[in-house]
């Protein structure tokens, strides 16, 4: 089972790595469109990311980043797709991709979370929510 300190350290990390992700990707963006929902996505992420650190630092628990090599290798990534098509579909595919590695590992830590507090329960459905509705959004411009 996952405790209420490892669920938070994981709705951090998979908020962040959004943020991450959309900071990589925004300054390819062609149109104003795209780029206003990259923005109001990372936003989004932004805040989840702040609530989590706050109930993280809130409980005495240390804070956890994502690994820095993580990140640098999906900033790699980004950027070799990018080099070849940076057309607005191509970015909805890749943050579609992104949005749904973090529904399934979101998913995967919400069926072994204990589940004994709420507000990291609602945290959690707040981040599904969020990803899927980013899911969604970015379906509209494939």
């Amino acid at each position: 089972m996952i405790n209420d300190e490892q669920m938070l350290q994981f709705i951090m990390k998979n908020a962040e790595m959004g943020c991450r992700g959309i900071n990589d990707i925004k300054h390819y963006s062609n149109t104003a469109e795209i780029s206003n929902a990259l923005r109001s996505q990372n936003i989004e992420y932004g805040h989840i990311y702040h609530n989590a650190l706050n109930m993280v630092r809130n409980r005495g628990f240390k804070s956890r980043h994502v690994n820095p090599v993580v990140a640098s290798l999906a900033k790699a990534k980004t950027k070799r797709e990018m080099k070849d098509d940076s057309s607005d579909s191509h970015i909805a595919e890749m943050m579609i991709e992104g949005h749904t590695m973090g529904v399934r590992k979101l998913a995967q830590h919400m069926r072994h979370y204990s589940g004994v507090t709420k507000s990291v329960s609602n945290l959690a459905d707040k981040l599904m929510s969020v990803q899927q509705a980013n899911i969604e959004e970015m379906k509209s411009f494939l």
